[in-house]
């Protein structure tokens, strides 16, 4: 074989050898959840869960009934429902660059660890307590009804942290069965 030929080989099979290793999904995407991307005052849909985010609120306190408490809250208006059997809105969780913040369990009216049921959406809040400092831009909002959230649907809602208007006061709102 003649020498420019075998080079020429070699060239293509490394290239070749970087375009199948470029195109090969990383090890954890075979579990990855099934991601269904939303805006605020769209309906999502993922295999067991049916939500609309109905608003975003930032607060300094978190007013719940009779509690409160003073801190950096986003607080986030849904209406959600499961789409076949009883579920429990089982995962709520807000991305912040590379930490990851669960909704709070403190306020008793959020519908954070609620029963939905199939087809008669419930209407309410869930409230996320934030460190003092963090002053983000971007953050996302993850909603499922199981706590393991592989192989499984996911909601995931951009949050323009910087455009949502800060308050004083938030009062979440009642949870409440919505009409379909």
């Amino acid at each position: 074989m003649k020498p420019w030929l075998t080079w020429t080989l070699g060239v293509a099979f490394v290239v070749g050898a970087w375009f199948v290793a470029f195109a090969t999904p990383p090890e954890d995407a075979r579990e990855a959840p099934f991601v269904v991307t939303a805006s605020v005052g769209e309906q999502a849909t993922g295999r067991d869960i049916v939500a609309t985010v109905e608003g975003l609120r930032r607060a300094d306190t978190l007013i719940d009934g009779g509690w409160s408490a003073e801190g950096n809250w986003l607080v986030v208006d849904l209406s959600i429902s499961s789409r076949v059997s009883p579920r429990t809105l089982a995962h709520a969780t807000l991305r912040v660059g590379d930490r990851t913040f669960a909704a709070t369990e403190r306020a008793d009216g959020s519908l954070y660890q609620q029963g939905l049921t199939a087809g008669v959406p419930r209407r309410g809040s869930i409230a996320f307590e934030l460190p003092a400092d963090l002053e983000a831009e971007e953050a996302v909002l993850r909603l499922a009804t199981l706590g393991e959230t592989r192989l499984d649907s996911v909601i995931e809602l951009p949050v323009p942290m910087a455009e949502i208007e800060r308050s004083a006061e938030a009062e979440l709102h009642p949870r409440e069965w919505a009409r379909p």
